[in-house]
């Protein structure tokens, strides 16, 4: 059966002065056992703000308390359901975002927060306590992020171009800047095949579409009018990005951006300062002739305790992951911190995506294989063409056959 958890994160001020940090001496720890696999065994995909994290909960670590750090690409969710099967499980903490969150809480694998942090006096503001049912803490969010817009305000103005606030005015100004010497006009996440698979269900879903066949069913129900339409307005889109950019690392897609070779990208919110020049611009994201709302979602970004592990270790990968997490909130170029509220421009533009019913990313098992198992057909298709329903068909089947191997059916 489905399960859905319920978001209570409510982004405000309140915390700027009340987050303290966590001790990180684990040798209070009553029972903590000295393992040579490591005390403390933390989880995390491959990027900067993840390795810092981890890095920094190194600081933990003793001669007899080990700390052990995993970071991969990408996610074999069969694998990585197995480890958290076991007892104890092979991580005793990871960062999680809503796509991780969805299967570990559906296979039981999250572990309720609340006893822990009650029983060893650990304490986290209520806006940052993500709840199952609105019940159990389930994880602990630090940062929220969104895609958004980006333009480069010196070819817009150049062009006396205005900003679009539709993909269909998008297109159209994509065909004024190609006509008047601009290459490649569009940039983004399209090096990814995450990200294209997350850029698929924000169009899709703004439109109103179903990804399942009812709200407890594993089954797929892209492949209609819905899908077609999401597919063609990204191939509409890619047309006027750089094909060299589909196979190139987020770093040069980046510094692509920074040298001012396109007027208009597709990126997170929290890329702003990697991204920002003199020139650049951010704004909400754009909406499509009858969507309900801007094509985006929102995310966020926290940890996550294993359910399979003694009081011990659970309440020693808490206090790393904190300590880990309170050092990092001076650092306002890393994430958009619900401690920060919206004070600057990538979290403003990230209000108004939210002002304009942006809603969440759905936490689902099914999302979470739909989103790891999409992308490869969609890059396929961006990049060599062919029929949007074909590939819908074989969309729909990579999900099937994840779902299968994990037994989703």
């Amino acid at each position: 059966m489905k399960k859905t958890i319920y978001f209570l994160i409510v982004f405000s001020l309140l915390l700027t002065s009340k987050i303290s940090f966590a001790n990180c001496d684990l040798t209070q720890i009553a029972d903590l056992e000295r393992k040579k696999d490591g005390a403390v065994r933390l989880f995390a995909r491959t990027g900067t703000f993840e390795k810092n994290i981890l890095d920094k909960s190194s600081d933990c670590a003793l001669d007899d308390i080990i700390v052990d750090l995993t970071q991969q690409e990408t996610i074999d969710y069969f694998d990585f359901v197995n480890k958290m099967k076991l007892a104890p499980a092979r991580y005793t903490a990871y960062i999680a975002e809503n796509d991780t969150i969805g299967i570990l809480q559906y296979e039981g694998l999250a572990a309720p927060l609340d006893y822990y942090l009650q029983s060893n006096n650990i304490e986290f503001p209520s806006d940052q306590m993500l709840k199952l049912g609105g019940r159990n803490t389930i994880a602990v969010a630090y940062s929220q992020n969104t895609k958004q817009l980006y333009a480069n305000d010196e070819i817009i103005k150049s062009n006396n171009l205005t900003i679009p606030t539709t993909y269909e005015d998008l297109l159209g100004i994509l065909e004024q800047l190609k006509s008047s010497g601009v290459e490649f006009p569009v940039s983004g996440m399209f090096n990814n095949k995450r990200d294209l698979a997350i850029m698929f269900v924000n169009i899709y879903l703004s439109l109103g579409g179903e990804l399942f066949k009812d709200s407890e069913s594993p089954k797929i129900a892209i492949r209609n009018k819905i899908g077609i339409k999401a597919l063609e307005m990204m191939k509409a889109i890619a047309e006027y990005s750089n094909p060299e950019h589909f196979d190139a690392d987020t770093q040069a897609v980046e510094q692509n951006w920074k040298d001012g070779n396109a007027a208009f990208g597709f990126f997170w919110a929290s890329q702003y300062a990697r991204l920002e020049s003199d020139s650049t611009s951010i704004h909400g994201a754009l909406s499509l002739e009858g969507s309900n709302y801007p094509a985006s979602t929102i995310w966020f970004k926290g940890f996550t305790v294993a359910r399979y592990v003694v009081e011990s270790e659970a309440v020693a990968a808490m206090n790393a992951m904190k300590y880990s997490f309170d050092d990092q909130l001076s650092n306002s170029n890393l994430e958009l911190w619900i401690k920060d509220g919206f004070t600057d421009s990538k979290s403003s533009a990230l209000k108004a995506n939210i002002d304009n019913g942006v809603p969440d990313y759905p936490i689902s098992p099914y999302v979470s294989l739909l989103t790891e198992s999409v992308g490869g057909a969609i890059k396929e298709y961006l990049t060599d063409g062919g029929k949007a329903k074909s590939v819908l068909k074989q969309m729909e089947k990579d999900y099937t056959n994840l779902a299968k191997e994990l037994e989703y059916r």
